[in-house]
């Protein structure tokens, strides 16, 4: 196996190993509706950040329509909506994230 190959899989590993800890830190269940079927692991500061990547603070757990599918609160559809839930609902987690980008 070549190298290119063996460093693809080792990151898959650990964006598993991440999405399972956040998945796990959230009791397993949509924090915004309480669903647990086909649970997501949401990146608030996207994974292209490497300095992010994999800490499990800048995950939260999100059921399909959360994550990817409403037009009223989703994170990809709806992203600022889905920050000012996010920031008054999971205020500890917010303000980490805000003081590790320094946002004002």
């Amino acid at each position: 196996m070549n190298k290119a190959r063996q460093e693809r899989i080792a990151i898959r590993k650990k964006f598993k190993e991440w999405a399972d800890k956040v998945k796990d830190n959230d009791g397993r269940e949509c924090v915004i509706c309480g669903n647990k079927d086909r649970l997501n692991a949401h990146h608030i500061i996207p994974r292209q950040n490497h300095k992010f990547r994999f800490d499990i603070r800048n995950g939260i757990s999100l059921c399909p329509k959360h994550h990817r599918f409403s037009f009223e609160l989703s994170a990809h559809h709806t992203p600022f909506e889905f920050m000012e839930w996010f920031r008054e609902n999971r205020r500890t987690q917010y303000n980490y994230l805000r003081r590790k980008l320094k946002w004002n």
